[in-house]
């Protein structure tokens, strides 16, 4: 990575992108809806590592000569623990609101989950089960935080650090352990913070439009056919490790060579509002597909080409409305927004 951490936010916000994509046929799932998925059925596994990685290299950047844990603590609690409990808290007032109303005048249920009465069990116990399902990658990252400490005396000696990691692996790798850190999190989080901590940078490779074309397919192709790979065995690991790095060599520098291009444009002009967006999108999902489906579009899913438009408009509907509300208390309400994104 380079060494001011450019594009770094534009990566993010590209990768919570791809994570929108990720669960645009889950709430379609949830809403028990038949779709052919023949179009649309694919999986972009490496976007949780790669957040995960950006995450530790960040935490671990530039503490080889100090380490203020506190000061990292307060950070994090800024930036991650008080939105978490924001949204979390948020969301489980506004789902039993939803599910209520949509009971009575649909008389049906909200197609998932049960309405959960607002008492004080299940108010506590949706801290460990937040009604916003992709609040897990949070979650891992706000229970590491106390880990971080140890982390860094085992940075301190490159040979103990790696023995650690290996023993990672081997823990996914044969179940030796229930540990509860994601496997999708824990050893791509560790990887980064190696990085980051000895300041390792990502190599600088220029991308002609031609090589840029060409490359973005390959990109996709990898990105799909590689989601399948469980993590089962050291090899199968090492090898989805792997096509992380490759994965975030290979924007990073697509970014870089094509600065000036749309895209990387709207990246850059819009990368403040990545943690709302990643907050709220599942909750849009839910409203915008639901609603489509209410009004009558339920019945053509069956046939791929209305699916693939039907989920191409849901993902539009909900960046625009997303970006849109972001702006809108980014201008008006400035502190709140500040406040729920950790900004």
């Amino acid at each position: 990575m380079k060494k001011n951490l450019y594009h770094i936010d534009e990566m993010r916000f590209l990768i919570i992108h791809l994570i929108l994509v990720n669960h645009w046929l889950l709430n379609i799932y949830m809403s028990k809806s038949s779709i052919d998925t023949s179009l649309i059925d694919f999986w972009f596994e490496l976007t949780s590592p790669s957040l995960s990685l950006i995450s530790g290299y960040l935490f671990f950047y530039r503490t080889k000569e100090h380490f203020d844990f506190i000061k990292k603590i307060k950070a994090r609690l800024h930036s991650l623990v008080i939105p978490y409990i924001f949204w979390t808290v948020t969301f489980f007032f506004v789902y039993f609101i939803m599910k209520e109303t949509y009971l009575k005048v649909f008389h049906t249920t909200y197609w998932y989950g049960p309405i959960l009465s607002i008492n004080f069990t299940n108010f506590i116990s949706v801290f460990a089960n937040p009604p916003l399902i992709n609040f897990w990658y949070l979650q891992n990252l706000i229970l590491i935080i106390p880990f971080n400490f140890l982390i860094y005396y085992l940075l301190k000696n490159k040979y103990i650090f790696f023995a650690f990691f290996c023993l990672i692996i081997f823990v996914y790798s044969f179940h030796l352990l229930n540990i509860y850190f994601q496997p999708r999190f824990l050893p791509y989080y560790l990887l980064g913070c190696f990085l980051g901590y000895h300041e390792k940078y990502i190599p600088k490779i220029h991308f002609n439009k031609i090589a840029t074309f060409a490359s973005l397919p390959v990109l996709f192709f990898i990105a799909a056919e590689t989601s399948h790979i469980e993590y089962e065995g050291v090899f199968q690991i090492i090898a989805k490790i792997l096509i992380v790095l490759i994965f975030l060599i290979a924007i990073y520098n697509l970014l870089d060579s094509n600065m000036n291009s749309s895209i990387v444009t709207y990246l850059r002009d819009n990368k403040v509002y990545s943690f709302f967006l990643f907050a709220i999108h599942m909750f849009l999902y839910s409203i915008v597909q639901r609603s489509l489906l209410k009004i009558g579009l339920e019945q053509f899913l069956a046939n791929k080409y209305y699916a693939l438009l039907f989920n191409i408009l849901s993902f539009s509907l909900v960046l625009i409305i997303a970006l849109n509300m972001a702006r809108l208390l980014k201008s008006r309400f400035s502190n709140f927004y500040f406040f729920i994104t950790g900004r």
